[in-house]
């Protein structure tokens, strides 16, 4: 690696810590429950979406994606129960963080474009969409997400996918 490399790769890494701090999310912070308090949490909220109660599960879910910001698991399902309770901006941010965690995440950038069309934010959302069909092709497992994505685009929005899509 050159230092021109380095120098390139530092800038993206501090952008992206200015990202984060500006979602409200501190590179230093250290979780703030033991294992076993997490694991409890954990559980109360998996139990309250499994049946369903995602407003039940808001709670749980707070406490943990607040206690530890850098658990990408926390803040995809807490903002899962955001967006099944109608909080539709604040699952987005939850969603984009999740995302900038793991920014490969094709059904993150779904559940965004799914988000931000709630919102009435309709350019942002096929936006999202697309970004999610192309992140899509990098692995087989988001195939599912692609086609639900192609159909968002296509019908939900009212607009033809791009030629570069329907490939």
């Amino acid at each position: 690696m050159t230092a021109m490399d380095m120098q390139v790769e530092a800038a993206a890494g501090q952008a992206w810590l200015e990202e984060l701090r500006d979602l409200g999310v501190e590179a230093s912070a250290e979780p703030l429950l033991s294992e076993a308090g997490e694991a409890a949490l954990a559980g109360q909220m998996q139990s309250a979406m499994d049946a369903g109660d995602y407003q039940a599960a808001l709670e749980p879910g707070w406490l943990l994606a607040y206690a530890d910001p850098w658990n990408r698991d926390h803040a995809m399902a807490f903002a899962l129960c955001l967006q099944h309770v109608g909080d539709w901006a604040s699952a987005c941010r939850f969603y984009s963080i999740a995302l900038m965690l793991d920014a490969t995440d094709a059904y993150c950038a779904f559940r965004i474009g799914e988000c931000l069309a709630a919102l009435g934010e309709l350019a942002d959302a096929r936006a999202a969409f697309e970004s999610a069909v192309e992140l899509s092709w990098a692995d087989e497992a988001f195939s599912e997400v692609r086609a639900v994505a192609l159909h968002r685009i296509d019908e939900a929005l009212g607009e033809e996918p791009s030629a570069w899509i329907a490939e």
